[in-house]
């Protein structure tokens, strides 16, 4: 009789427990479940529903706790996700989102970069990556994508032909 009352109090104690856990900690709880769900999945093709799914748990997230400290990280995935997705719109939402609400992320510069990145090499939208790469140097001058951000900057709007042209030019000019 005493280890049915044990057994029952374990369990209201328990069930007492998780009932008062947090919105905000059960929605992290589900994101976390979600990613080794997807992280799993070893196919050639991944599940689209799931990874779209993922994405979208990440932004819900993010607008139903922008205070939370995760929300910085949340956003850079779910901007590789929808990148991944060819969501290349929504992709520069989140990494926005990153760079604009949180610039002492960690995430800021390379969401920043990403962004320039899509509009430069996916969107064709070469003034708008320029001035995002303009804007990258201005703020993060020694960060190690500067460099990168360098060559974009250099080489943007050009040709395969022109920069093979360049490229012989160089080499040419070494080896001499």
């Amino acid at each position: 009789m005493k280890n049915v009352i044990k057994t029952t109090l374990a369990i209201a104690l328990i069930s007492i427990i998780a009932s008062c856990q947090s919105p905000e900690k059960k929605a992290q709880d589900r994101l976390m479940n979600m990613e080794k769900t997807v992280a799993k999945d070893t196919s050639k093709m991944p599940d689209k529903k799931k990874i779209y799914d993922l994405f979208c748990t990440y932004k819900n997230f993010a607008d139903s706790f922008p205070k939370n400290d995760s929300v910085p990280e949340y956003l850079f995935r779910a901007g590789r996700l929808a990148s991944g997705l060819t969501y290349l719109m929504e992709a520069v939402n989140c990494y926005n989102k990153v760079y604009e609400n949180y610039p002492a992320s960690k995430r800021a510069p390379f969401c920043l970069f990403m962004e320039a990145f899509i509009y430069e090499n996916q969107l064709h939208g070469t003034e708008k990556a320029k001035k995002l790469y303009e804007e990258f140097m201005k703020k993060y001058p020694d960060h190690e994508l500067a460099k990168d951000v360098k060559f974009s900057l250099d080489h943007m709007g050009k040709s395969d032909e022109d920069l093979i042209k360049e490229f012989e030019a160089k080499q040419k000019a070494k080896n001499s």
